[in-house]
């Protein structure tokens, strides 16, 4: 599972021009890939340095570290995802397709109950299918080939997902491109598939999704989805560019529900995903959404605690 964060954190910095390239959703800002690799370069680093031989425990701690230092949509999806993974492993000290599928169960309830605005069309339905397609397989074996067998079969799930992206998400429609979050996370299982077996991931050019990763009419296209992206957002965010506001806050849960309540009433792409259980009542939680200015967030936060861990990004790929 080390080896697997590891080889995917080299995969996603081998192709993230190209997911970047293909990034137009939420907005067209060109960095889900460059996201999704320092996300999971996070949760390699972290898994280095712990000894453990658990799998839910060094999920646990992968997951949360990737929660404090994830960036953009895409990588925080992927950090609730490591974290959803670990309690249905806490006690497992190999992974196994049984054990798969219920990590995948519990990954997928995190995701739904951390956006605010769930989109068809995105990593959420690339999670919903391979989620249901592991729920079905059907061999309960705890051998090693059996999840290699399992894993196989999901990637093939996986990229038919992706594929369907292309007919789900409005703004794709059309154009032959694909999510760039749904195909980044394609190629994260597909290298935790090349892990199992003992095998080395030989990059997407070589994979049966080769051609989603470089459309024809590339730069053509991308202006084009660049202006549908555009309209589609909004005027907050169309006309003055708005910034992707992150960062870390304790609250107890009713606070947390008005805070996201308030984040969604002032701006889009909501995620919210507890972090880490503190003492007492309070949970420090993961905050992501996209404003118009960091300052509107920050009036919705600071009355509740303190933020920690600020960052922002603008949501335009040329002032980047």
């Amino acid at each position: 599972m080390r080896r697997w964060l590891s080889d995917a954190a080299d995969a996603l910095e081998r192709h993230q021009e190209e997911l970047n390239t293909l990034n137009v959703f939420p907005v067209a800002d060109a960095d889900t890939g460059t996201n999704l690799a320092i996300t999971v370069r996070a949760g390699a680093q972290a898994g280095e340095m712990v000894n453990t031989t658990l799998v839910g425990e060094l999920f646990e701690i992968c997951g949360r570290h990737c929660l404090e230092e994830a960036k953009g949509n895409s990588g925080t999806l992927f950090a609730v995802i490591l974290s959803g993974f670990a309690d249905p492993l806490r006690e497992e000290s190999r992974l196994t397709a049984f054990g798969l599928a219920r990590a995948l169960e519990h990954a997928r309830t995190r995701v739904s109950g951390a956006l605010h605005d769930p989109v068809e069309g995105t990593i959420l339905s690339f999670i919903d299918d391979i989620t249901r397609a592991a729920g079905a397989w059907e061999d309960a074996e705890d051998s090693n080939k059996n999840l290699c067998t399992m894993l196989e079969h999901l990637v093939g799930v996986g990229n038919k997902s992706v594929r369907r992206t292309n007919a789900q998400l409005e703004i794709l429609r059309d154009t032959g491109w694909v999510d760039a979050g749904a195909l980044g996370m394609l190629i994260i299982f597909d290298v935790l598939a090349h892990t199992v077996r003992g095998e080395d991931y030989p990059g997407g050019e070589a994979r049966p999704y080769a051609e989603l990763l470089t459309p024809q009419d590339a730069e053509p296209q991308r202006a084009k989805e660049r202006s549908a992206a555009s309209s589609a957002a909004g005027s907050s965010e169309a006309d003055d560019g708005g910034v992707e506001f992150m960062c870390s806050i304790d609250l107890d849960a009713l606070s947390a529900a008005q805070v996201r309540h308030e984040l969604s009433e002032i701006g889009d792409s909501v995620i919210m995903s507890a972090v880490s259980q503190n003492e007492g009542e309070k949970i420090r939680w993961k905050v992501h959404v996209h404003v118009r200015e960091a300052a509107e967030a920050m009036a919705v936060l600071s009355p509740h605690g303190k933020p920690l861990g600020i960052t922002t990004e603008p949501l335009t790929a040329e002032d980047k």
